[in-house]
């Protein structure tokens, strides 16, 4: 495979002529970029498109920090990702993937290696330890999700406490009085994970507006921490007649301790979950929902990301989806028995 070296010696000039050409970066000569031409037509030589960008400093590659909640990423997870890669290819970006969380040095390293261009950063705390290396740098990143204090930086996210709260507000009105809502692990609610902050603040005010019990648990993300859970909240509050949760993989398990409970699904008892609708309709009865625009928040921080690069001086934009009610197989009025 012919080399740019290659090229420079058939035209008889050095190799950073060549570069120059190739770049545009610095004047040469009409009769001298002939040559180089015609030695790249006889050699039947082409660039690296990347290693073009690269001197340039313009890679046209976004990086995604996208750590794991549990061994494999979920079908929603993925959803976010296939959100952001259609939205690179759009604009004619690419989109680099890390699945990994990443200390602080790796994350300075990751960004200083002059590969990507800037930064998505997913699955936010509160005060997230990230945004400050980052700011401290002045390396371009955007949040899905946002912090306590996200002034500066754009975001996009959904309203959990909202989410939350109409779905409480929902099986109110279907007569449900006792109410339990399951959270993330124990250790995403102690860290602070945005996420389950907010929902669980969502909950708990409405709960208390319509003067119900509450009843709050947290849960391993996992078929068996969702029915070992729910096998627990039947026994310690048998009159509870629906469950609210944003925990997609604990849901089958939760699916299971309902049925071996002999409750019916949704005869006597309800789910309302704040999940996707494609994740929704893999379940049996399918989920009722507060939908979360999984797709559409990973476009929208691509699209947010390459506004930050090709405007520097835009003003942050912050962008909150409201989730939608869905009704399923899984929720209805509450038994009268």
């Amino acid at each position: 495979m012919p080399t740019m070296q290659d090229v420079a010696k058939k035209a008889g000039v050095s190799l950073s002529t060549v570069s120059h050409a190739l770049s545009g970066k610095r004047p040469i000569s009409e009769e001298t970029r002939q040559r180089i031409q015609q030695a790249i037509e006889e050699l039947n030589y082409h660039p690296n498109e990347l290693a073009r960008r690269l001197a340039n400093q313009q890679s046209r590659i976004i990086g995604m920090i996208f750590p794991r909640l549990a061994n494999n990423l979920t079908v929603m997870q993925l959803e976010f990702v296939m959100g952001a890669i259609e939205a690179a290819d759009q604009h004619g970006y690419s989109l680099l993937f890390s699945p990994s969380p990443m200390d602080d040095n790796d994350l300075t390293n990751f960004a200083r290696g002059g590969l990507v261009q800037g930064l998505i950063l997913m699955e936010i705390r509160l005060n997230d330890p990230r945004c400050e290396v980052l700011s401290k740098q002045g390396f371009p990143y955007v949040m899905i999700g946002r912090t306590s204090n996200p002034d500066g930086i754009s975001y996009a996210d959904l309203d959990f406490v909202h989410a939350t709260s109409s779905a409480v507000s929902y099986l109110v009105e279907n007569g449900h009085q006792k109410i339990a809502y399951i959270d993330y692990a124990p250790f995403l609610v102690e860290s602070g994970y945005g996420p389950a902050i907010r929902s669980l603040e969502g909950y708990r005010q409405t709960v208390n507006k319509y003067e119900l019990p509450e009843i709050s648990l947290a849960c391993n993300p996992t078929s068996l921490s969702g029915y070992e859970v729910v096998k627990k909240l039947l026994y310690d509050h048998p009159d509870v007649t629906a469950i609210i949760t944003l925990n997609d993989n604990a849901i089958a398990g939760m699916y299971q301790a309902t049925q071996e409970a002999g409750l019916h699904i949704p005869d006597n008892f309800s789910y309302i979950a704040i999940i996707s609708s494609r994740r929704a309709e893999m379940f049996m009865p399918t989920l009722t929902t507060m939908d979360f625009p999984a797709n559409e928040m990973g476009q929208a921080g691509v699209e947010l990301l390459i506004q930050r690069l090709e405007n520097e001086d835009a003003r942050p934009i912050h962008k909150l989806f409201e989730a939608k009610l869905t009704m399923r197989q899984s929720s209805g009025p509450a038994s009268k028995l």
